[in-house]
């Protein structure tokens, strides 16, 4: 049990460092969700995985950005982009 408490923050970063995507179809056109952690690049990350997931560019449909405010416990939560593209024909 003790082995897996030590773990837990290295599970909880690896989490907030990964570029998580949702890929659907609108219309014939391929649509990705993402979403990224404040944590890691923020955006900058966001934008490379749409550049590697569209061959032939992408369209910014929609970007929202989610911010946890500070809770005075002492448990840091980095904000949250999430995006919407299109990839391009």
């Amino acid at each position: 049990m003790n082995k897996i408490l030590r773990a837990a923050p290295l599970l909880l970063l690896i989490s907030c460092a990964s570029v998580q995507s949702t890929t659907m179809e609108v219309n014939g056109k391929q649509r990705h969700q993402l979403t990224c952690s404040e944590f890691n690049q923020g955006v900058e990350k966001c934008r490379a995985k749409a550049s590697e997931l569209c061959a032939n560019d992408y369209h910014l449909v929609s970007h929202t950005k989610e911010i946890y405010p500070d809770a005075g416990d002492g448990f840091y939560m980095p904000d949250k982009h999430h995006m919407t593209i299109e990839c391009k024909s």
